[in-house]
């Protein structure tokens, strides 16, 4: 594949256009969750399952969207600022909330103690992926637990 057939990957969008606290973190969170989730980013715009998912779900709630793989499952991950997981439509499809200190957006950073990040991130796929979702979601849900919060930049703190 060339260049030409690609769109931007998730850290040239959102990590590693700068090098600030923010992007830092992201980097940090980027990482865990796909070594968690052993997801794939999907980087072709003709991606006919992303495609036909981003269309179910309804474009409106869709924000920060990236398209994932896991073997054969497509996954949208998106990071939205006003979503909520009710918002979704849980009989045509399904999505869960990833955990706040594995999510890899997080909206603008705010290295407070106790701050609340400004996006949630949620995946969504299809109902007949349910189960393999559950147990994606099992192991962001461990990782999560051993993760520092959202807001930390990682061991060096700069």
């Amino acid at each position: 594949m060339n260049n030409i057939d690609r769109r931007p990957n998730y850290a040239e969008r959102y990590i590693t256009h700068a090098n600030t606290p923010e992007t830092r973190a992201r980097f940090r969170r980027w990482e865990a969750f796909l070594s968690a989730s052993g997801f794939t980013e999907n980087l072709k715009d003709d991606s006919p399952k992303h495609r036909a998912l981003a269309d179910l779900v309804g474009r409106g709630k869709l924000d920060h969207t990236v398209g994932l793989n896991l073997g054969n499952m497509a996954v949208l991950m998106t990071e939205h600022y006003h979503a909520k997981i009710e918002d979704f439509d849980h009989e045509k499809f399904c999505a869960v909330e990833v955990p706040t200190n594995i999510s890899p957006y997080c909206g603008c950073f705010d290295p407070t103690p106790g701050a609340e990040p400004r996006t949630k991130t949620f995946l969504i796929a299809t109902i007949l992926k349910k189960r393999q979702l559950g147990e994606v979601m099992h192991r962001l849900e461990t990782a999560a637990k051993s993760m520092p919060p959202w807001s930390s930049i990682g061991e060096d703190e700069k």
